[in-house]
């Protein structure tokens, strides 16, 4: 998952928007430890695997930005010198906040994933509704941010991008929660949902704030 996300990085423009889509998102890492711990059987086991999933992901992507592209290397500093050091920092704090939220994030989807499968009609449903909120964060947030209609392309390119991954949350926890052996309660699916929804995309703000006030990858 980490390499992939890391060529999204590299490919041309349009290939690369595409793989970013699928693979380089809140979205597609969550969804990533959800369907990991739908699978796992044992309820010990879920959060564990979900956590070493997202922690190893992190842990190649940044080392491939370190040892492939050296996208570090690039930086000058306003006196023509070389930054090297300052990105160098840079990616670590970059790969450090994207390990704490793997550490916070993989035992919460991991639960997620195994409730859906394992839960009561309604636990399960209202985890399933909990797991679309938060894949769908990003999405969500990026289409509030925006004022409407949209006229410039760049911004248009991200709404799009955002819209794609809230309907793919949608169909991923719906999908999951329609392959488990008992019945669904879709009210309780939709409330939760809903409800998480909300409350996800103003966490995700505050991620935004921290993501972009101390570092740029």
């Amino acid at each position: 998952m980490g390499a992939f996300a890391f060529l999204g990085d590299v490919l041309p423009e349009a290939a690369g928007r595409v793989v970013l889509t699928l693979t380089s998102n809140g979205f597609a890492w969550g969804a990533a430890a959800l369907v990991a711990g739908y699978f796992v059987r044992a309820a010990r086991r879920a959060p564990v695997v979900a956590t070493a999933l997202l922690a190893v992901a992190t842990a190649v992507y940044y080392g491939l930005v370190l040892v492939v592209s050296q996208r570090w290397s690039w930086a000058t500093l306003n006196d023509d010198s070389s930054g090297d050091v300052v990105w160098l920092l840079s990616v670590a704090r970059a790969a450090g906040f994207w390990m704490l939220i793997a550490v916070g994030a993989g035992p919460v989807l991991g639960r997620l994933g195994h409730a859906i499968r394992n839960g009561s009609r309604y636990r399960s449903s209202f985890a399933a509704g909990l797991a679309f909120g938060l894949l769908a964060a990003e999405g969500l947030f990026q289409l509030g941010r925006f004022r409407w209609p949209i006229l410039d392309d760049f911004v248009r390119v991200i709404v799009v991008s955002s819209a794609a991954t809230v309907a793919l949350s949608l169909i991923v926890t719906v999908i999951l929660l329609m392959r488990r052996p008992a019945c669904a309660s879709w009210w309780a699916y939709l409330a939760s949902a809903v409800v998480a929804g909300g409350l996800s995309s103003m966490l995700w703000g505050l991620i935004d704030i921290f993501r972009s006030s101390g570092f740029r990858l």
